[in-house]
């Protein structure tokens, strides 16, 4: 299969044959990566160079950032003004960095999201006479015990979207992070799955399809958010991402170096502002600028002073309200966004310590006085994170390094620490995996 990846340049994608893929690329170590954030309150598309032998952002050559109108919690409820949103971003993203976009990887999550922990075993054939000797596992072994892990009866308008391996268990070796190499007879692979509504898939590509994009793999939002804002200490050792987008907020969390759980808690930012709309009865682009500009979750040190002046909508007068109020709105919201992250942390079974605690990235990790209102919930620490700021960006006076940017830079380091991945996985594309599934439910 061959899709265009910019102008004049070629994505060769694997079918049932081998085939090598083949990213735009300027030199031989940077290859051209472009991603689509797809959230509830912003359509995020990132065009970026990616170097190959420093496993590294080189620089961002094109953003686009358009508001997202169409999308509820990560589900399409009006195609249209989806395809406007989107094509706006993707225009954006062309005009800065003079690529032609017709391909991208596309990040989504939502409250369609599923995940589970499950496990499959494999036998390893031995050539040896004595059978107490085990043989040299090999990547068709790993390969082979992923898939009947991932073997599982789930309902026909679900599919399997991630595989994402936790440890494997060489003979009653527990804890192998690779086994690759090893001898032994039985192989066992301990694996995270993560499943999504094909229905909710199809008409996002629907979308896409008309903006002209062709959707080459749909990655999970919060595995990509953990990419770009935790390092590999906070994942080996333990810790907890929380990322609070406008529909929904994501929860991963990690311990020796894997993923131990992912969920999703429908309510995000945007629940908050129509909260304060209510409240204060003000238009929802108002309660937004109030959030941003005097919003905290921390009640006990607000100001009760009313020295905030709320225009008035529709013929109203304007009024002074303070921030105590605002206060009395958001902290309760924020603190069932916590109560509901704690649940989702909690069917990791985890016995462990998470040794660096919250991580609080997204949107809404903005907010003043969260990281007080999470340690109030958690009893951990707690910390902001922000991606990394180590690559360039050309041409643009966005602040890239903020938090709500954390996934669509985590969707560029996912795709691009995966290359080999998908050089060597042999499989169908995303679209006829997705033709294959709605035609069995027919």
């Amino acid at each position: 299969f061959n899709f265009r990846f910019g102008r004049n340049k070629t994505f060769i994608w694997k079918s049932n044959n081998y085939k090598e893929i083949n990213i735009m690329s300027d030199t031989n170590k940077n290859r051209i990566i472009t991603v689509i954030d797809i959230g509830t309150t912003k359509i995020v598309v990132l065009v970026a160079e990616y170097n190959t032998e420093e496993n590294k952002i080189s620089k961002i050559i094109g953003l686009g950032d358009s508001v997202s109108d169409g999308l509820n919690r990560g589900v399409v409820v009006d195609i249209t003004k989806t395809i406007k949103s989107v094509t706006k971003a993707v225009e954006m993203a062309e005009e800065q960095s003079g690529i032609e976009i017709s391909d991208a990887f596309v990040g989504i999550s939502g409250d369609h999201i599923s995940s589970l922990n499950y496990s499959g075993v494999t036998s390893i054939q031995s050539g040896n006479q004595n059978q107490a000797i085990g043989n040299s596992i090999t990547d068709e072994d790993i390969e082979k015990v992923q898939e009947l892990a991932a073997d599982i009866n789930i309902p026909p308008d679900r599919r399997i979207m991630h595989v994402l391996p936790q440890e494997y268990v060489v003979d009653n070796q527990e804890g192998i992070a690779s086994p690759l190499g090893l001898s032994g007879r039985r192989l066992e692979a301990k694996v995270h799955l993560v499943t999504s509504s094909i229905n909710t898939e199809q008409d996002i590509l629907t979308c896409l399809d008309q903006v002209g994009i062709n959707v080459v793999e749909f990655i999970l939002e919060p595995l990509a958010s953990a990419c770009s804002v935790l390092n590999q200490d906070e994942m080996k050792l333990g810790s907890i991402l929380i990322d609070i987008g406008g529909g929904t907020t994501d929860v991963i969390s990690y311990a020796n170096g894997s993923v131990l759980n992912t969920g999703v808690v429908p309510i995000g930012g945007a629940t908050i502002t129509n909260d304060i709309a209510y409240r204060v009865q003000t238009s929802i682009e108002q309660a937004e600028e109030l959030k941003q500009k005097f919003g905290t979750s921390n009640l006990e040190e607000s100001n009760e002073d009313d020295n905030i002046t709320v225009k008035g909508v529709a013929g109203r007068n304007e009024f002074k309200i303070s921030q105590k109020i605002l206060a009395e709105v958001i902290q309760p919201r924020i603190k069932e966004i916590f109560e509901l992250s704690k649940e989702e942390i909690q069917k990791a079974d985890f016995n462990g310590d998470y040794t660096f605690g919250i991580v609080l990235t997204g949107g809404g990790s903005k907010l003043d006085g969260i990281v007080k209102t999470a340690f109030d919930v958690f009893n951990m620490p707690i910390k902001k994170g922000e991606p990394v700021n180590d690559f360039e960006i050309e041409n643009s006076e966005i602040n890239i390094f903020d938090p709500r940017y954390a996934t669509a830079i985590g969707l560029v380091k996912f795709v691009g620490q995966n290359l080999n991945n998908y050089n060597k996985k042999s499989h169908s594309t995303l679209i006829d995996d997705i033709k294959e599934y709605l035609k069995d439910l027919f």
